[in-house]
């Protein structure tokens, strides 16, 4: 049995936002919903556009996630209740058909962040066969509470980050906002 593929593989985002998004896979909330990026993870992204918006209006000039183009590294759901894995294998990622797929989807846009490590790895493939053309490739991990929570200790001026307390997501959002800012170099 093929993982089910939900029938909207990525979220459009409106013509004229000059960046799009890479997440690993649909997961329970996204095939519940029929939307990408949906559950705590599409209200961690908002909450980095948030940032992102005060910081760099004219490459992240909508806070909604679904003002922007969304797709994922795999159109197949994946979650631990379903068939016991929360993201894809990397040869499910690296098919000449999937990545046909994700070249499609991100034609045309400049700037692509990739959210986590099978993002990253379907964005190196692609990179890697020249399927992409002039895009600029920004790296930041999955937006989930458990990656969030075990690689960002510190805020943005190096204060540890007390694990359950009311604005803790917050910061670390912030703190993943600035590494992707980092990598904006000749972007700006």
């Amino acid at each position: 049995m093929e993982n089910e593929i939900l029938k909207v593989t990525r979220n459009e985002g409106r013509a004229d936002a000059p960046t799009a998004f890479i997440f690993s896979c649909p997961g329970q909330e996204e095939l519940k919903s029929g939307r990408l990026v949906n559950g705590q993870t599409g209200k961690n992204l908002d909450m980095m556009l948030s940032f992102l918006n005060a910081e760099k209006p004219g490459l992240f000039p909508y806070t909604d996630r679904y003002d922007y183009r969304i797709t994922n590294s795999s159109e197949r759901v994946h979650y631990k209740a379903y068939d016991g894995r929360t993201e894809p294998k990397t040869t499910e990622i690296t098919t000449d058909e999937n990545l046909a797929r994700l070249a499609e989807d991100i034609s045309g846009y400049r700037c692509v962040i990739t959210f986590g490590r099978c993002a990253s790895l379907a964005a190196k493939e692609l990179a890697d066969r020249g399927m992409c053309g002039g895009t600029v490739f920004l790296y930041s991990q999955h937006l989930s509470f458990l990656s969030l929570n075990s690689s960002i200790k510190t805020d943005i001026n190096g204060n540890a980050i007390e694990r359950g307390a009311p604005d803790s997501t917050k910061k670390r959002l912030e703190v993943a906002a600035w590494k992707i800012l980092g990598q904006l170099g000749h972007l700006e």
